[in-house]
């Protein structure tokens, strides 16, 4: 088992980082956390004790995120930084900026628990062989199950309580949360675009501008299928396609 986590948690605002140490307390996989007011008490803090991360809100006066995670990633030992906002729009810059994870606010618990799951990753000093099957989503198929190259997959939708992934042939029915799917699959290319849709981003055939900052995306081999981008993960999407 991995040794716990030390993490500092950097918000000039008291509310919001003191809810997001709380939640962060809640994890069994979070060893310390610690909390700054702003940029230059993270950096204060971190010349006398070394964190595993930093959870970095974006909209700081003074010298903001951004910045500070660029002096963070010159450092030795580098803690792995997750950036925090309420706005959107940073999620284009930040997209550039190596960092383990970008959450939005109000951060969701469900949400926290992918970001820790990929710190442990992350922090792991010898990565070790990839997981069995890590590539390939188990659906099923009558009395068998079949694991379905994660390539083939266009998008994995949530219906009510039942997800399917979408291949250009068949509608499969998986057996996992879309939650769950999303920390197994983005490394493969995959990222969530609406509370209901993972989509494949290398499968991307158009993306339309819908209305109030939406988007509609649409998919080889689905081309019938329009997926909807909530504003919420839109500017991530932008950046991801260089857009």
């Amino acid at each position: 088992m991995s040794p716990p986590l030390d993490v500092l948690v950097v918000d000039d605002e008291a509310p919001a980082r003191d809810e997001l140490a709380f939640l962060l307390r809640g994890r069994p996989a979070i060893g310390r956390v610690d909390e700054a007011v702003d940029a230059e008490q993270c950096l204060q803090r971190l010349t006398r004790r070394s964190v595993d991360a930093v959870f970095v809100d974006i909209h700081m006066p003074g010298l903001d995120g951004l910045d500070l995670a660029r002096i963070i990633a010159r450092m030795s030992p580098r803690p792995s930084v997750v950036f925090v906002t309420a706005y959107e729009e940073h999620a284009v810059e930040a997209f550039g900026i190596e960092a383990v994870d970008f959450l939005m606010k109000p951060v969701r618990p469900e949400r926290l628990d992918i970001t820790v799951r990929r710190l442990q990753r992350a922090g792991a000093s010898t990565p070790g062989p990839e997981a069995p099957f890590s590539d390939r989503v188990a659906v099923a198929h009558g009395d068998e199950i079949l694991l379905i190259p994660a390539d083939e997959i266009r998008v994995a939708v949530a219906d009510g309580d039942q997800v399917f992934a979408l291949t250009p042939e068949h509608r499969w029915p998986v057996r996992a949360t879309l939650a769950e799917l999303e920390e197994r699959l983005t490394g493969h290319g995959f990222m969530r675009v609406h509370r209901s849709y993972l989509a494949n981003l290398r499968h991307v055939a158009s993306l339309e501008s819908f209305f109030n900052g939406t988007y509609l995306l649409k998919l080889d081999g689905l081309r019938d299928l329009a997926i909807p981008v909530s504003r919420r993960h839109a500017a991530a999407l932008r950046a991801a396609i260089r857009l």
